[in-house]
This record gives C-alpha cells, structure tokens and sequence, in this order.
C-alpha cells in the first residue's frame, strides 16, 4: 500500500527552526517505591475542567498465590501534577476486572466496579473471609468527589449461580471456597441518551482446578442515579473471563443499535466457516437480534487467528474501525509471533451473509519479534478524521528492548507520521495500554514499563501535543523519535524502522569510523553486520539539503 510522508514539510521545518512551544508532560509512579503494591496504569479520561482521572489498579502478593487487581484511581491536573490518589478495598472481596471511569454531562465523576468474592486466596482480604464468605458479586456505581472520595454508592447483589462442575474435584471437601465464581466486568460507555451501558461475564473462578467456559454474559443499562433500567443474559462459551475483563473499548452504539465485539476462539456457532471475531447487535433494549463473523484476510485457509485486545472507534461514514492483535503473517501456526492489525469493517446489519466485509486493513509485525495491541485501546478518531494508532513493538521471545509506535494515518490507513516512544531511559520494555485524545486533540499515552535489569518499574502517563505528531523538532522534544533500531543487542542483522524517506544511515564504530552507509527507501531497512566485531555501533539518519547539505535529524546505539 502507498504510504504518504511528509519528508518535505519535516525538511521545511528543520530549515525554518520552527519549535512550537509545548505543553507536554510525563508524569510517573515508581512501582518500586509503593512495595508492597504492584501498580498498573491501564486508561484514562479527560474531564470537562481538563484534569485527567487514570485506572491505575493494583494488587498485594500473597506469596505462592497469583495476585488480582483491586481498583484505584490517580487525578491529575491539566499540567500533569498529581492532585489525590485512592486505593478502593472491599474487605472479603476482591475485583478481578478493571473498574470504568465515567464522567456525566454535569461534570459529575463516577467509577463502576465488580467486586467478586475472594475465596482463592488471592489478597489479604481472603483471611477476613474464609469461615464466612459472602455468597454474592456486587455490580456498583459509585459517585465520586473532587478528592476521589466516594459519596454516594448504588450497589447490586449478583448470585454467582454458575454452572462449574466440581463433583470429581478431590479438593472440594478440603478447600470448598475454592470454587466459586466471579463478575468480569469489561466494557461499558455513556450512550445518546446519556444512560451507562456496560456488560460482564458471570463466570466459574479463574485458577480453579475445574475451570470451565464463561457461564453467561449480561449486558445492562443503568443511569446514573444507579437504577438498573435493563437488564439482559445470553448463554456465551467463549473461554474464561480473562479474554474480556481488561477490555474497555470494544462496545459502540450506531442510530438504531449497540453492537459488541468480541475474540470468537472458542465458540462453536452455526457458521459456515471459523471466523475469528464476532459483532454482536442489541437493539436499545438490550435485546440479542443478530451476530455476524468477523474473519481475517492474508491468511492460509486453514490458518485460524483469533482477535484479541480488541478496540474499535465509530467512522464518521457508518463503519467502523477495529484494531486487534493477531498471529504473525509470515508465521501463522506459531504462538511465539504476534502483528497488530487495523481494520474498517463494514458492520451494516443489513448484509446478506453472516460474514461482515472487510473494507481496507493493515497489517503490522515483523517475522522474528512478537507485537501487541494496548489492552484497553489502540485507536481514536480525530475531528479531521485521521486517526492516530498505537502498537507495542519488538517483545522477541519474551520481554526485551521494546517501544510504542504511534501512526497517524488517514482515512485510507495510508501513513501521515510515524513516531516511536519509549518510556526512561532506551533498552527498557515499554507497554502502552491505551491511548486517549484530549478535547484540544492532544494525545494521552497510558502504560507501564520495566528496566531489562530488573532494578526499577513504573508507570506513566505521557501527554503529546498535537504538532508532536507533524514536527521533527517537536517529536525531539516531546522524547519522541522518528527511527529506532532492532533488535538491540543484535546479531547478523541491524534493522533500521522510520517513516522517514530521502535519509541516509550511517553507521560508526565506537573510535567514530564510519563503516556503513546507504538510502533508506523503505519501512525497515536491514543492513548485513555479519562482518562487523561484537561490541556498540552508533547510527545516524540524515536528510540531503542543497544549501546546508546532509542534516542529522535522528541518532542510536545498537550493540552486537
């Protein structure tokens, strides 16, 4: 696919010196320093006063048990200061799902959470409750102050009536709280009426020894004076609520429906093929009046690739736009590779076959490093209708030198821009979880990141202003980058990936000799290092000007 640059306005601007003044912050928390906490950053949302309010769940590890989130929240101001942070325990709960930010047309800030009972021995709150667990989930609105304090609670008792089968469990008569279920809560948004409309999994408990499918999936709508306006069920074996319970962006509304769209690695429904995800139609009461498959092109036949870490944002021409995380096109039958991929989806209901059209997509990756799409949301709309896209890059075997590609693409996924970020210092691993646009169209990076060394972790919230996106200097800045280098540390091969077109790379032994040179024509550029001694490399990206001749506009190290 032709991709678009703008190598001549970045040329332009490096000429004329333009460096627009910036508005853009990072702010941190050092995981470390909160032990013993495990804190992530998983989404956010701007209010309408222009502070910004971040999951930031966490958990407590019990030794020798996995460790479940508990919901917080951190507000911070516009310019990125921490205002409160709250942690949001439920003695003889636990959460499991991410808790929803939402902001109502008065300004007015709510959290909607699950708490499950915790029989698994996942947190300090199981001690409180072994003798005597309670028996129901809680679904729960919660009205929150300027403090994030909660001032007003609308909760509702849920049976965990699921359907696990525990009668050949030799554990049962030892440890019987161990089985019991749970509410995923994964989705939820605030519809044209203004009413909340979300959905969970009501499920069998995720580390049981007799672990089964999802039990039923229920959608609701709720105002915000807590009331339940409907209420709807449908049977759903489609694995555990692990698939869902961090999705946070994978159910929209059109004019006469809401449509939910959900991974189908599991389901066995009456299609004529094995699609790979699914759109599921409600009408505004909620009721279930159709589903269509959603399969992916560019694979063998016989290949099949589930959907995962679905997001999806509304065209403004009645399709829509799902970014998703997949199998690895040059390497499909393995696990060990994943590509990202960006879709529009024609999602008509009116299509006369079960299987939607796919308009246009695009498909990230390489063939020898894993890629994944943010948890939470990989993909906004901006009010040109250009969107802006993010994967995470480059994980190989396990976590590595990684970093966040951002694109801002047009209406034909064809490329405007592409930057790279990276969170502290390089050779990090970076995970962006979701990004966010601000009302003046400014972009909200939300992530976690970990030194390789294992000395340090943290999690951050970086704000880029809009020209970050159009502007060399200010992606300089705003510790953005238009070329990276991988793998690092290499072998054989250095890999050069940029946007930019008309460059030339150089490469320099640490005694400052170049020993490489050639035109970068492509996305990524490979260069033969076979020859090359073990030890750093500095490489360098210039632009060819006739009146100030060759401009450095991008620099790296990469060892060998």
């Amino acid at each position: 696919m032709k991709r678009l640059r703008l190598t001549l306005l970045f040329s332009l601007m490096l000429l004329c010196g333009i460096n627009l003044n910036s508005q853009e912050w990072e702010f941190f928390i050092d995981s470390y320093s909160e032990y013993p906490y495990e804190r992530s950053f998983t989404d956010a949302i701007e209010l309408q006063d222009g502070s910004i309010v971040v999951n930031t769940t966490f958990v407590l590890p019990i030794e020798g048990h996995s460790g479940v989130p508990h919901p917080g929240l951190v507000k911070l101001s516009a310019d990125g200061d921490e205002l409160v942070r709250t942690n949001y325990f439920r003695p003889s709960y636990c959460s499991i799902s991410y808790n929803q930010i939402l902001e109502n047309e008065d300004g007015e800030l709510f959290t909607l959470m699950t708490y499950s009972p915790d029989h698994e021995r996942l947190s300090d709150n199981y001690f409180k409750n072994f003798d005597n667990p309670p028996a129901n989930a809680i679904l729960g609105l919660y009205k929150l102050d300027d403090e994030l304090n909660i001032i007003e609670s609308y909760e509702h008792y849920i049976p965990i009536d699921t359907t696990e089968s525990v009668s050949n469990d030799p554990l049962i008569s030892i440890m019987p709280n161990e089985n019991c279920g749970r509410l995923y809560l994964f989705t939820s948004f605030i519809d044209n009426n203004g009413d909340i409309v979300g959905s969970f999994f009501k499920c069998p408990t995720f580390h049981s020894h007799n672990q089964a499918e999802n039990d039923s999936m229920f959608f609701f709508k709720m105002n915000f004076e807590g009331e339940i306006i409907q209420m709807k069920g449908i049977e759903c074996l489609s694995g555990h609520g692990d698939y869902w319970r961090h999705r946070g962006h994978s159910m929209l509304e059109t004019d006469s429906h809401y449509i939910l769209y959900q991974v189908l690695g599991y389901n066995s429904y009456n299609f004529s093929f094995r699609p790979s995800g699914e759109a599921l139609y409600f009408d505004k009461d909620l009721n279930l009046i159709d589903r269509k498959a959603i399969n992916q092109p560019g694979f063998p036949a016989s290949t099949c690739s589930a959907l995962n870490y679905i997001s999806v944002v509304r065209s403004r021409h009645n399709t829509v736009y799902l970014a998703s995380e997949t199998r690895s096109v040059i390497n499909p039958y393995s696990y060990l590779y994943n590509d990202t991929r960006l879709y529009e989806i024609d999602d008509n209901l009116d299509n006369t076959t079960d299987l939607l059209p796919i308009v246009n997509y695009i498909n990230r990756g390489t063939s020898y490093s894993q890629e994944e799409q943010p948890l939470n949301n990989a993909i906004v709309l901006k009010e040109d209708n250009t969107l802006i896209y993010a994967q995470n890059w480059n994980f190989g075997d396990g976590y590595g030198d990684s970093w966040v590609v951002i694109e801002h693409l047009n209406e034909k996924f064809e490329t405007i821009s592409e930057i790279y970020y990276t969170s502290g210092e390089d050779g990090n691993f970076i995970l962006a979880n979701s990004i966010v646009l601000t009302k003046e169209e400014e972009l909200l990076l939300v992530g976690t990141g970990d030194a390789l060394n294992k000395d340090k972790s943290w999690c951050f919230v970086t704000k880029f202003p809009a020209s970050a996106f159009v502007n060399i200097e200010e992606a300089h800045a705003n510790n953005l980058h238009l070329a990276v280098a991988y793998p690092n540390p290499g072998g054989d091969v250095m890999n050069i990936r940029t946007g930019l077109r008309n460059a030339v790379l150089s490469v320099y032994d640490i005694q400052g000799r170049k020993i490489h040179e050639q035109e970068i024509t492509d996305d990524v550029t490979s260069v033969d290092a076979s020859k090359w001694q073990s030890g750093t490399y500095i490489w360098k990206l210039g632009m060819r000007n006739e009146e100030l001749g060759m401009k450095e506009v991008e620099s790296g190290k990469w060892v060998k």
